[in-house]
C-alpha cells in the first residue's frame, strides 16, 4: 500500500506545484482545488481499503464429532432467501418462512475457521484468513478485498481513473499555452514542451497508469452489474440468468455503492475478552443442536416403536400357546370320552350276554353305564337287525 500511496501522491504534489498554478491563472482557481481535492479524495480511500477489515471470519473452537462418527462432508448445499435477505446457513430467512425465490448453492468447510464458509466466502492464502464475499487480494491494495471494504477499493480505482482522465487533460493545456506564446517556427512543438517539462512528464506517466486503472474500472463495472466478484468470474463463470445473487442492475448496484456496511467481526480497540458475539457462529451452532435434538428424538421414537412391535410380538405368542393348551386338552377330553363309550358298549355287551339279554341291559341303564343309543346297538347286533343301526352318529360314522 505505501507503494501505492507514493505513486498516487508524488506525481500528485508535482502537478499542483508546477502545472495547475499556470492553468489557474489562466482559467479559474477551481481547476486548483480540484487538483488537490481530488487526489487527497484517492488517498483516502486507498487509506480505508487497506486498512480496514475487508469481511474476515472468526476462527472458531474444534467442533465435536458428528452423530454418526463419519467425517463431516466437505461441501454442503444451503438456502439462500429472496432478493434483498441476507444469506442463512438453515435456508430460513428473517421471517422464518421459505421464499418462493430462494436459491440453493454450495459452501466449503473450512479447516482454518472449523466451520462452513458463509456463501461467496473464500479463505485468503496470501492472509490465511477465511474471507466473506472474497474478490481478491490485491498487492497495489496490500490486503483482501471482500465485502467490507470493496466499496472504497471500488471508490479508489474509479477515483484514481478520473484523476488520471483530469491529469492529461491539465498537463496538455499547459503545454498548449506554451505552445501559443512560443512564435511560429519549425521547433514551436519541442520548445513549448520544453517550457513545461513537468507537464510533459506527468501527461506520460498519467497516460500509462490510465490503461491500467481504466480498465480495472470497466472490468469492476461489469461485475457490479452482473453481482460478481472477481473469484466467482473466473471460477465460475455465471451467466445472468444462472447467478444466485443477481438482483437486477439496479439492486445489484444499490448493494455496493447503498447499502450499510457490514459490521466487523471484530473489535481490534479491545480485548480479546470484550469481543463481540459471532453471531453466525451462534446460530449455525444453534442450528447444528437442533439437528442433534431432532436426530436423538428419531432414535428414541424408532427405539419406542421396536420396543412395541416386540411386545405386541410376544403377547400374540402367548395367546397362540394358549390356544395350542386349549386345544390339545379339548382333543385329550374328546378322547378320553371315546374310550370310555368304548368301555361302556363291552360292558352292556357283556352284561346282555351273561344276564339273558334284556335283564342285563336293563341292568346296564340303571346303573348309568350305558345310553339309550347303545342299548339299541346292542339289542340290534343280539337280533341280528341292522336297518337302522345308523341312526346313532356313531354308526353312521362307521357307515361313512
Amino acid at each position: 500500500m505505501f507503494g501505492t500511496f507514493c505513486i498516487v501522491i508524488v506525481p500528485s504534489v508535482i502537478f499542483n506545484v508546477l502545472v495547475v498554478p499556470d492553468v489557474a491563472d489562466a482559467t479559474h482557481v477551481i481547476v486548483l482545488a480540484i487538483g488537490i481535492a481530488w487526489p487527497l479524495w484517492c488517498l483516502i480511500n486507498l487509506l480505508a481499503t487497506g486498512t480496514s477489515d475487508p469481511g474476515i471470519v472468526k476462527r472458531q473452537p474444534k467442533p465435536p464429532p458428528t452423530l454418526d462418527g463419519r467425517v463431516r462432508p466437505r461441501y454442503k448445499s444451503v438456502m439462500l432467501p429472496g432478493t434483498g435477505g441476507v444469506p442463512s446457513i438453515s435456508g430460513v430467512n428473517n421471517s422464518g418462512n421459505n421464499t418462493s425465490d430462494e436459491k440453493q448453492v454450495t459452501v466449503k468447510w473450512n479447516d482454518t475457521i472449523n466451520s462452513y464458509q458463509p456463501p461467496r466466502a473464500h479463505h485468503c492464502s496470501a492472509n490465511d484468513d477465511c474471507v466473506d464475499k472474497f474478490d481478491h487480494h490485491c498487492p497495489w491494495v496490500g490486503t483482501t478485498i471482500g465485502r467490507r471494504n470493496y466499496r472504497t477499493f471500488i471508490f479508489f480505482v474509479f477515483g484514481t481513473t478520473i484523476l488520471c482522465v483530469y491529469v492529461i487533460g491539465i498537463c496538455a493545456y499547459q503545454i498548449k499555452l506554451k505552445y501559443d506564446e512560443r512564435s511560429s517556427g519549425t521547433r514551436r512543438v519541442l520548445n513549448a514542451i520544453g517550457d513545461a517539462p513537468a507537464a510533459f512528464v506527468i501527461l506520460v506517466l498519467a497516460f500509462l497508469g490510465f490503461w491500467f486503472v481504466a480498465i480495472l474500472s470497466g472490468f469492476h463495472s461489469y461485475l457490479i452489474i452482473t453481482n460478481q466478484t472477481t473469484y466467482e468470474n473466473f471460477r465460475d463463470g455465471y451467466t445472468w440468468a444462472e447467478n444466485p445473487y443477481n438482483k437486477g442492475v439496479v439492486g445489484n448496484c444499490w448493494e455496493v455503492f447503498c447499502l450499510p456496511t457490514q459490521k466487523s467481526r471484530f473489535a481490534f480497540t479491545k480485548s480479546a475478552s470484550q469481543q463481540p458475539p459471532d453471531l453466525e457462529a451462534e446460530a449455525e451452532a444453534e442450528a447444528e443442536w437442533r439437528k442433534r435434538e431432532k436426530r436423538r428424538a428419531e432414535r428414541e421414537e424408532r427405539r419406542r416403536k421396536e420396543a412395541q412391535e416386540a411386545s405386541s410380538v410376544g403377547e400374540g405368542d402367548v395367546e397362540l400357546g394358549e390356544v395350542d393348551t386349549g386345544t390339545k386338552k379339548s382333543e385329550t377330553k374328546i378322547t378320553k370320552k371315546e374310550t370310555d363309550k368304548k368301555k361302556d358298549s363291552n360292558t352292556i355287551s357283556k352284561a346282555a350276554s351273561s344276564s339273558s339279554g334284556a335283564g342285563g341291559v336293563m341292568k346296564a341303564l340303571a346303573t348309568g353305564k350305558a345310553s339309550l343309543d347303545d342299548v339299541k346297538v346292542v339289542v340290534d347286533e343280539e337280533s341280528g337287525y341292522e336297518g337302522d343301526r345308523d341312526r346313532t352318529p356313531k354308526a353312521r360314522d362307521e357307515k361313512e
